[in-house]
C-alpha cells in the first residue's frame, strides 16, 4: 500500500486578496492523512484553468509544470516509502532542503522537537545544550554566531580540538561525553535517514571519553546519624523524609516520586513506571513494586494529598493540568530544594560529604547488592538489562571488595597478641 497524493484549493475561508490557500493533500488511510501549506495562494478560476486543465495557456501553462512538479515529487516519494510510510519519513524527504538535510543544527532542532513531543524535556534540554556548545565553539573568534554546520566540518580531528576546548573551558569529562554521545547520535539519524553518507562518520577514529564513574554511597553509620539527627527547621524534616522514602523504596527518583499516582497505590505494596525509560524501551516496560513498609505507610499519610481519583497525583508536587515543561521544571526545583536542605543537614552533623537525591539511589544501590545480589538490585532499580546493573555498581565495587576483605576475618575472636617473652 501507498499513500495518495493531490492538490486542493482550500475554498473555506478566502485571505485578503480574495484568494485561497492551496494545499498538498496526503492520504494513506482514512485515519491517517495530512494537509501541508504550499506556497501559493490561487483564485478558483486560475486553479481550474492551470492545475486541472488539459492545455493551459500562456502564464497558467508555466503554473501548471510547477504545481505538477510538486504532485510528482510528493507522489515519488510516497511510492519509494511504500509499506514504510509515516508521515515524519514524508515530511523530511519532502519538504527539507539539501542544505537543511546536511545541516546538524537543523537535525538537532529536529529531533529536540520530537523529544517534546514525547515530554523527554530532560533529555530534550540536553540536546540544546549540546548543540549550543558546539555551535559556541565554532563561532569562537567569528563576528556572527553560525548558522550551518555541515556534518563534514565535524571530522575526528575537529571533535578532538572541541573536547580540549570544552576541558579549557572547566567541563568535565563526563560533560563532554554526553555532548558527543548526543551528537553521535545525531549522526546515526542522519545516516540512517539517507541524508549523509556513513563515510561521514567520524567516531570509528575519534573515542567518546568516560569521566570517572565516582559514586558516592553511605554506610549505615552515617545513614543512622541523618536519620536520627534533630532537624533544625520543617524544611530540613521534609527534605529528610522525602530523601529516606526514595532511599527505601527501591532508591526511587524524586521524578517517579513526583509522578506517582492514586492508582498506584494497593494494598501491601505500590507500583510505578520509570519515567526516564518508559518511553524509550521496546519492550512493555515492567512495573517496580515497592512494599508497603510502617515507614512508607506513615510517610504516605504524613504527605499524601488527602483524597484523589485514581488518576490524581498522590503527592502535591505536579498538578492536574501542568504541561510537560511545567513538571519537569517543578521537579527540578523540588530536586534543588531536598539538596539544599539535606546539604544543610550533613554540614550540622559536621559531616564532610557533599549530599544529594542521587545518593540515595546510590545507598540503596550498594545495601541492596550486597544483601541480595545483583539480579535483585537489576530488579528493584528497574534496569532493562544486567549490562546496565553491573556498570552502575562499578562505581561502589572497590569499596564493596574492601568491606568484603575485612569481613573474611569476623570469625576471630581477639587478635593475637606479641608477648615480650615471645620477642
Amino acid at each position: 500500500m501507498k499513500a495518495e497524493v493531490s492538490l486542493y484549493l482550500d475554498t473555506r475561508r478566502a485571505l485578503k486578496d480574495g484568494n485561497y490557500p492551496l494545499k498538498l493533500h496526503v492520504y494513506f488511510t482514512a485515519k491517517m492523512e495530512r494537509w501541508y501549506k504550499t506556497d501559493y495562494k490561487l483564485s478558483n478560476e486560475q486553479f481550474e484553468q492551470s492545475y486541472l486543465a488539459a492545455k493551459p495557456r500562456g502564464e497558467l501553462k508555466e503554473l501548471k509544470i510547477e504545481l505538477d512538479a510538486i504532485i510528482q515529487k510528493a507522489a515519488e516519494l510516497a511510492k519509494d516509502l511504500g509499506d514504510s510510510f509515516t508521515f515524519e519519513k514524508f515530511e523530511r524527504k519532502m519538504f527539507r532542503t539539501k542544505a537543511s538535510a546536511n545541516n546538524v543544527i537543523d537535525h538537532f532542532a529536529a529531533y529536540v522537537k520530537v523529544l517534546d513531543k514525547n515530554e523527554q524535556i530532560g533529555t530534550a534540554s540536553s540536546y540544546n545544550c549540546s548543540i549550543n556548545s558546539i555551535t559556541a565553539y565554532l563561532s569562537e573568534g567569528k563576528k556572527n554566531p553560525v548558522t550551518y554546520i555541515p556534518f563534514t566540518a565535524l571530522s575526528a580531528e575537529v571533535l578532538n580540538k572541541y573536547e580540549q576546548w570544552m576541558i579549557s573551558k572547566n567541563s568535565s569529562k563526563t560533560t563532554v561525553g554526553i555532548y558527543m554521545r548526543n551528537l553521535r547520535a545525531i549522526f546515526n539519524k542522519a545516516i540512517a535517514a539517507g541524508d549523509i553518507s556513513p563515510e561521514l562518520y567520524p567516531f570509528k577514529t575519534y573515542k567518546i571519553p568516560n569521566g570517572k564513574n565516582v559514586k558516592k554511597a553511605l554506610e549505615t553509620p552515617d545513614l543512622n546519624a541523618l536519620y536520627i539527627a534533630d532537624a533544625t527547621d520543617s524544611f530540613m524534616l521534609k527534605a529528610r523524609d522525602f530523601w529516606f522514602f526514595s532511599y527505601q523504596c527501591n532508591g526511587m527518583n524524586f521524578r517517579d516520586i513526583a509522578e506517582l499516582r492514586f492508582k498506584d497505590i494497593h494494598d501491601t505494596y505500590f507500583s510505578f513506571l520509570r519515567h526516564k525509560t518508559k518511553n524509550t524501551t521496546k519492550e512493555d516496560p515492567t512495573p517496580i513494586v515497592v512494599p508497603l513498609t510502617s515507614y512508607i505507610k506513615d510517610f504516605i499519610k504524613k504527605y499524601a494529598n488527602e483524597k484523589g481519583k485514581p488518576n490524581d497525583y498522590l503527592f502535591p508536587i505536579f498538578q492536574t493540568g501542568m504541561s510537560a515543561k511545567e513538571r519537569h521544571r517543578v521537579n527540578q526545583n523540588f530536586i534543588r530544594f531536598v539538596n539544599q536542605h539535606m546539604q544543610k543537614l550533613v554540614d550540622q552533623l559536621g559531616l564532610s560529604f557533599k549530599l544529594g537525591t542521587m545518593v540515595a539511589r546510590h545507598s540503596f544501590t550498594t545495601q541492596a547488592t550486597r544483601t541480595m545480589g545483583l539480579e535483585f538490585a537489576q530488579e528493584a532499580l528497574g534496569h532493562t538489562t544486567m549490562n546496565t546493573t553491573q556498570n552502575y555498581w562499578k562505581g561502589f565495587e572497590n569499596d564493596a571488595k574492601k568491606s568484603m576483605a575485612e569481613k573474611l576475618m569476623e570469625f576471630t575472636v581477639a587478635k593475637p597478641t606479641v608477648t615480650q617473652e615471645a620477642v
